[in-house]
């Protein structure tokens, strides 16, 4: 459940005035300018608008760089390495791993959101990480009404900058993100599924002061609210999920910024922090600046 919730719980549907998810950031002794962003996995491609000077910065630079290359997503090859990292062993299948009663508390939450457009007898042969991150989104679906899963701010950043010529690409690839969440050991994924079942009220709440934090832009108040003790991450998770993957993106963009201008547009939650980019970028002697909203 922390894995999905920290990756896909982060919505929002507007912006403050004074939110500042946009950072200009310059590697020393390097005349190229580039940038990060803050995004959301789940939130709606409108919001390429609603971050102020996003669009500029976009069309200023030479390359985008998403956690992953987004196109990724369309290719056939890799949606079926996708399904088949999260389809459960044929002995462990959802009804196998859970008792009666947990398996009956799965469906209805599955119910609750879905109004029987899909039952738990449907999903049982899906890791139970899987069916949690299914139950996430429709955790944000329900705080956030409205949002569409097909469109989504990650996708419009690369895709904006595909119809400018801008060449795109990712620090990571789908296959490693998707073993990344979905590749625990079945136990531990029930158990987690069972937390995210058993907090689904709490999960909701959490969500609305994530959302309130990115719309605000601040980024330790996120910090803090995805490190909650009930349902955020302890440190080995926040070591696997954000801090090591900081520290290899940073070891990346020493090697691309000082001749090559980028756009970075990753998860808000990898901003903040001692091992937040932010941070790390600055250790290695960036300059790191927020871009003027005003």
């Amino acid at each position: 459940m922390r894995k999905v919730f920290v990756t896909l719980a982060v919505v929002a549907a507007a912006f403050s005035a004074n939110a500042q998810l946009l950072w200009k950031v310059t590697a020393p002794g390097s005349e190229k300018t580039s940038y990060i962003v803050g995004t959301h996995h789940v939130a709606p491609a409108g919001m390429i608008d609603s971050v102020a000077g996003l669009r500029d910065a976009i069309a200023g630079v030479d390359k985008v760089f998403g956690e992953v290359d987004m196109s990724e997503m369309s290719v056939p090859d890799m949606q079926q390495k996708m399904m088949a990292v999260m389809m459960a062993p044929a002995d462990s299948t959802l009804n196998v791993v859970l008792t009666k009663q947990e398996y009956d508390s799965v469906g209805a939450v599955i119910s609750k959101y879905l109004n029987g457009m899909a039952t738990i007898d449907q999903m049982a042969m899906l890791k139970p990480a899987a069916i949690a991150s299914q139950i996430a989104v429709l955790q944000n679906m329900q705080a956030m009404p409205g949002f569409n899963p097909a469109q989504q701010f990650d996708t419009s950043i690369q895709a904006l900058a595909g119809s400018l010529g801008k060449s795109t690409g990712g620090f990571e690839t789908m296959e490693f993100q998707t073993n990344l969440l979905y590749g625990s050991s079945i136990a531990e994924q029930a158990k987690d599924l069972m937390k995210a079942v058993r907090y689904d009220d709490k999960a909701i709440e959490m969500t609305h002061k994530l959302s309130d934090a990115y719309m605000k832009g601040d980024l330790e108040e996120l910090a803090v609210i995805m490190h909650d003790p009930q349902l955020g991450m302890d440190e080995e998770l926040a070591d696997k999920l954000i801090y090591d993957r900081n520290a290899n993106w940073v070891a990346e963009l020493k090697k691309i910024t000082p001749s090559t201008s980028v756009l970075v547009a990753v998860g808000a939650g990898h901003l903040p922090g001692e091992k937040g980019l932010l941070s790390l970028l600055k250790k290695e002697g960036f300059s790191v600046v927020p871009v003027d909203n005003k």
